[in-house]
């Protein structure tokens, strides 16, 4: 187990006046001087309690000028609200949206802890630059703050490597990325998960891949598509590219064979794709492994499901299921993390079909 109260990691000034260092000297004087006598044992024994006593009068000196710095700025922040007691109210209001980004700013940071696993009781290092943290397994994990305060990089180091990351945030929820540089990237994020990074310029959006810690880069012309920005539908388009920009077998199916407008794509995976074939109906195209069409069918409306619902539904086993017995794709309803089918047999309502997603 790491030890996380290691000598090294105090201020240089402590350090080489450590009671161990002292010890270890006096130690060597006993042994090399067997026949001094008690009196000179006893002026040894002194200077190990005058130095022990030095090293805490210079840590306690070190804490009360920064309590005395702490309540010296109490005692000027209190002096000019006794001041300003008229204008009082207006600093309070002032204050309130920089105490809502203070309590964002710690929310971040909580469950950027909670995803790297440290806590409070491992934080041995808090400063205006970073937050160091030691665990008992001697991993040292280090938080360097953007301008703003909130981490930005972290850098993790065990026995064996050193790893950096760039940490974005999705609201409060971070996300850890391999390091990249994001000087020619627009400013505006319209999605990110743990793999990805979409970004959106004028006219055009790059999304920002990350396979095997490498970056990809792939930027999407948006000059001629009518989306608005941020939209589900345009959130969409950008995946259905995505994915057909990766999957030629596919691109070539839907796009070349089939002439489906990219913009009607309503959906894609590997094992199906779901399209608006008019304005009133869509059409579901099921693949087997190899990427060949197996079945196809109609539907006059959308599941009342949400879409990685559809990735369940939209199967060949759901499909057979559902061609034998008669049912309607229209009919399937979500139950937390299930579909399911509810059919009336006789007088009652019975579930004949429940899957979970």
């Amino acid at each position: 187990m790491g030890n996380k109260k290691d000598i090294n990691l105090l201020p240089e000034e402590f350090r080489y006046v450590s009671p161990r260092s002292v010890k270890r000297k006096d130690n060597n004087a006993v042994k090399n001087n067997t026949n001094k006598n008690t009196a000179i044992k006893d002026t040894a024994i002194k200077e190990v309690s005058d130095n022990v006593k030095g090293l805490m009068d210079m840590i306690t000196s070190k804490v009360s000028s920064i309590q005395y710095q702490k309540s010296k700025k109490m005692l000027s922040n209190l002096s000019n609200g006794l001041i300003g007691n008229s204008a009082g109210s207006i600093k309070q209001e002032s204050s309130k949206p920089l105490g809502i980004f203070n309590s964002i700013k710690k929310v971040k940071l909580r469950n950027l802890e909670q995803i790297l696993k440290v806590n409070k009781k491992d934080l041995i290092v808090s400063s205006k630059m970073n937050y160091v943290y030691c665990t008992d397994f001697g991993k040292v994990i280090v938080f360097d703050k953007g301008a703003d305060g909130i981490p930005q990089t972290v850098t993790i180091k065990t026995p064996d490597s050193i790893t950096v990351k760039s940490v974005k945030y999705d609201k409060e929820t971070p996300f850890l990325y391999p390091k990249f540089n994001e000087q020619d990237l627009p400013k505006d994020i319209i999605y990110m998960d743990e793999e990805e990074i979409w970004y959106m310029g004028e006219n055009e959006a790059t999304l920002l891949l990350f396979k095997n810690d490498t970056p990809e880069y792939l930027k999407i012309n948006l000059s001629d598509v009518k989306l608005n920005r941020n939209s589900k539908a345009l959130l969409n388009y950008l995946e259905c590219y995505k994915i057909l920009h990766q999957d030629k077998r596919l691109s070539n199916l839907l796009l070349e064979e089939r002439k489906i407008e990219l913009h009607n794509i309503v959906r894609v995976r590997p094992h199906y794709a779901l399209y608006k074939e008019s304005n009133k109906s869509y059409k579901v195209l099921l693949f087997d492994n190899a990427k060949n069409i197996c079945n196809e069918f109609s539907i006059q409306e959308l599941p009342n499901v949400n879409a990685k619902a559809w990735d369940v539904l939209f199967t060949n086993e759901i499909y057979e299921y559902v061609k034998s017995n008669g049912y309607s794709f229209d009919n399937f309803r979500q139950a937390n993390d299930h579909i399911e089918y509810w059919q009336n047999i006789g007088s009652n309502k019975v579930c004949v079909l429940r899957c979970k997603i």
